[in-house]
């Protein structure tokens, strides 16, 4: 991103990334610990999961879409106010959701309101970094980036569980207010900067929330009149985004293959983290094993630190394996870890415990590889864009996940007569195929990617190679 700022003030960086840092963990882990609470809102409301998974898919669409609009203002705007504004919203939002925790809608409504501010620390702590630290100080800026967010996924599951379990649920809308205790810090170490006007695509963003909301809706109920809605969106919004000169992300993105390719890979491949270790696992494991969710939470513990293990090592994988390699190696992993859920559904916590551990590595070591397969065609100029553009599209495809997935969960009777082999339990075999369409799903990834990128470039070293014959 290109700074508006001509002079650059000194900042110590010693001090003021740390308190950066920490609040984008904490905000992880608030957002975190919501998504696991799904089977005691279901309980707590009397309403469907399909209905519950909106207080985590719209929250997940707001942090993506808020993502981009703070890297936006970030031109116009300093950070340090920036954080400020997001503070403020998180605790706004979070004390109004614990006012009205007892309507579910306006329970909704509060965590928009918390994820609009949610949505500023991940993507200001990389602005940050990038303005401030000089290029060796970056990369190790940016490891601290990854390795928290392991480390916010693991804390903020085990918090949901916990605070639910021995407190009560709505206690998890006070955590966020302690983010109040960062504010002076910010005021005090960030710097105020000098800024001159920017333009935010405010329509082009309204119009991709639009695309997203119409196609989660229709994964929840599968009405052909709302996926009329969703073609009519996407129709509107690409129109737009090739009339608009400075929408915040052209057409000519569209018209590189390989990113859109790259794209609707990641968006199939990445639902299916929410849509199996975030939620149908916590009702799976609450209800055929009757364990609480302090005891769901513990699971995740070696899965996250395997998974930030292998992300750290990433890098010297990568000099072994090339990107595809990685990829193909990756999607194989988790489509067997899922598969794994499905067919020892009634055996034992043990095997979900193996599964978790698998599937997060294999996310780990899918995540850089997928991001330089999804550049590779893309002038360096107009990557930042393309990678606030893939975040923006992996927070909806996760909102996706927990729609679809709450969906089938909503399905008591979806049983695979061919299935009964892994139990005598009717829930069981019930989760059991839920799992397996999800595994379907994930395979589905792989065949898609050798199809649009694979296979052709497979072919393009083919032909050199015969060329060079």
């Amino acid at each position: 991103m290109n700074s508006s700022i001509e002079n650059k003030p000194v900042v110590n960086l010693s001090k003021t990334v740390p308190v950066v840092l920490l609040l984008m963990i904490f905000s992880l882990v608030i957002d975190n610990s919501f998504k696991i609470i799904s089977p005691d809102l279901v309980k707590y409301f009397g309403v469907s999961a399909s209905t519950v998974s909106w207080q985590v898919t719209l929250a997940g669409l707001v942090i993506g879409i808020g993502a981009v609009v703070y890297s936006s203002l970030s031109d116009s705007i300093s950070v340090r106010n920036l954080l400020v504004v997001g503070i403020i919203l998180i605790c706004a939002g979070s004390l109004l959701g614990y006012i009205v925790s007892e309507n579910y809608w306006l329970l909704v409504f509060s965590r928009i309101i918390q994820s609009a501010g949610l949505g500023a620390t991940e993507t200001l702590y990389l602005i940050f970094v990038a303005k401030y630290a000089s290029a060796a100080d970056q990369k190790k800026y940016l490891g601290f980036s990854t390795s928290s967010y392991q480390l916010a996924t693991v804390i903020g599951i085990l918090t949901g569980g916990f605070v639910t379990t021995y407190l009560q649920w709505q206690n998890l809308f006070l955590i966020p207010l302690l983010s109040l205790l960062l504010l002076p810090f910010i005021l005090k170490l960030l710097p105020k900067e000098e800024t001159k006007k920017n333009h935010v695509d405010f329509i082009g963003l309204i119009l991709i929330a639009a695309v997203s909301t119409s196609i989660m809706l229709y994964m929840s109920y599968f009405n052909w009149g709302l996926f009329i809605l969703f073609v009519a969106s996407v129709c509107v919004f690409l129109f737009y985004i090739s009339k608009k000169k400075n929408a915040f992300i052209t057409i000519e993105f569209f018209k590189n293959k390989q990113f859109l390719s790259v794209l609707l890979v990641a968006f199939i491949i990445y639902s299916t983290y929410a849509a199996y270790a975030l939620n149908t696992l916590s009702f799976l494991l609450t209800t055929v094993y009757d364990i609480k969710l302090d005891s769901v939470s513990l699971m995740f513990i070696p899965a996250c630190l395997l998974a930030a293990t292998v992300g750290a090592f990433s890098g010297k994988i990568g000099q072994y394996l090339s990107s595809k390699q990685c990829i193909y190696l990756a999607m194989s992993l988790i489509t067997i870890s899922i598969l794994m859920g499905a067919i020892f559904v009634d055996s034992s916590i043990t095997v979900f415990v193996i599964s978790l551990i698998l599937f997060s590595c294999s996310f780990a070591l899918l995540y850089a590889p997928l991001i330089d397969t999804s550049i590779k065609k893309v002038s360096v100029e107009k990557s930042g864009t393309a990678l606030g553009f893939y975040n923006l599209c992996i927070n909806i495809a996760m909102s996706a996940g927990f729609t679809y997935s709450a969906f089938l969960i909503d399905k008591k009777d979806l049983q695979f007569g061919f299935l009964s082999f892994t139990t005598d339990n009717a829930t069981a075999l019930n989760y059991s195929s839920i799992i397996l369409i999800i595994g379907a799903i994930a395979l589905a990834s792989i065949i898609l990617f050798w199809v649009l990128v694979g296979r052709k470039s497979d072919n393009k070293i083919l032909d050199q190679g015969k060329r060079a014959a």
